[in-house]
């Protein structure tokens, strides 16, 4: 046997019997096993917490939210856009019970496809989720943009993948193009049809 392998199986050797000393170590009072015990079921109930959506803060990202009594009940109670309310469990068929001042509701929260979001989320809406998915119009001050495989020029649409309020970007792609990237200013954006879209939506006058 090679000095290399000799030495790899030492090793080996070693990890194993650390690992049954570690266990030894662990079961040899019974204390030990309590404490250690304790401290996983911990860790799992903070994992848990911290993944789970209940009893958090969420925000209306539709015109309107409908509260319902019970499902299939009646209308007690219509929050607007960017309204808060408490996420409390998911029922079936997308029902969710939540907590709006100490009344417990239920809507239906079906998932918008077309816009990508859902009837709640955990952030409120904003310009970059409204820009998601809009066509826009190329308005580049050197009259076209070099979106390989293809050029662009001005007055062709671009369909927003993405928008960051922070570098005043949009992302999109062109057929089998990597992502690209353009400032808001370079674009034709028409502001009154999405301010239609959504009354309460914020539009600082910036971003218009």
């Amino acid at each position: 046997m090679s000095v290399g392998r000799q030495f790899k199986r030492i090793g080996h050797i070693g990890v194993a019997l650390a690992l049954w000393r570690g266990v030894f170590w662990i079961f040899g009072k019974p204390k030990r096993i309590l404490i250690i015990g304790v401290s996983f079921f911990l860790i799992i109930g903070v994992l848990v917490n911290l993944t789970s959506d209940i009893n958090k803060k969420f925000y209306v990202n539709a015109n309107q939210l409908p509260l319902l009594d019970k499902p299939f009940g009646k209308t007690v109670k219509t929050l607007e856009m960017n309204d808060s309310l408490i996420y409390l469990k998911k029922m079936g068929d997308d029902w969710a019970m939540v907590l709006v001042d100490q009344d417990t509701l239920y809507f239906e929260n079906k998932y918008d496809f077309m816009q990508s979001f859902g009837k709640i989320e955990k952030s409120p809406f904003d310009i970059e989720k409204a820009l998601k998915g809009e066509k826009v119009k190329l308005n580049h001050p050197d009259g076209y943009f070099d979106a390989k495989p293809r050029m662009l020029r001005n007055g062709d649409e671009i369909t927003v993948i993405s928008y960051s309020n922070s570098t005043k970007e949009i992302r999109f792609k062109v057929e089998t193009s990597s992502f690209l990237y353009l400032p808001i200013e370079y674009l034709i954006i028409d502001w009154e049809v999405i301010k239609k879209r959504y009354p309460k939506l914020e539009i600082h006058p910036e971003e218009m």
